[in-house]
């Protein structure tokens, strides 16, 4: 069974993300939800720091829920409370979700595993083969024995 991600680069013309296969992304992705802070310019030109949360993490970049709509023109930088680092990215995805709230996918302007202060897996991690809790491991009578 092919396990298949969104592209969120638009690589086909139409506006629309690609379909590419998980075993050919650049670094795994990890769903959390981690503080930063956005720096842009929005549609309007104006300025703006925006603080918020990721929804997904890469050594590439991040999935971001935002209110100010950012254009996708325009440098970003993403900014880590906790590592208290700051990396160039660029817009390489908006969609309005709901009115007055986006999603924004940043790519670093450079791979940047560091910059989230956490380890990823192995690339060749799959999580549908996680080792499932089984039942505890029985105690060694010879050990028991004698107390």
């Amino acid at each position: 069974m092919a396990i298949t991600t969104l592209d969120l680069r638009d690589r086909n013309g139409a506006g629309k993300p690609a379909v590419r296969s998980a075993t050919s992304r650049r670094s795994q992705r990890v769903v959390i939800d981690f503080p930063v802070t956005v720096f842009g310019q929005g549609v309007d030109g104006k300025i703006f720091a925006e603080t918020t949360t990721t929804t997904t993490v890469n050594a590439h970049g991040a999935l971001v829920n935002m209110n100010k709509e950012v254009d996708t023109q325009k440098p970003a930088i993403l900014g880590n409370p906790k590592t208290q680092m700051e990396v160039q990215c660029r817009v390489v995805y908006r969609k309005e979700i709901v009115k007055g709230r986006y999603e924004v996918a940043l790519e670093f302007a450079k791979p940047f595993p560091r910059f989230w202060g956490i380890n990823f897996p192995p690339e060749d991690w799959n999580p549908a083969e996680r080792k499932r809790a089984g039942s505890p491991a029985k105690q060694d009578s010879s050990l028991t024995k004698g107390q």
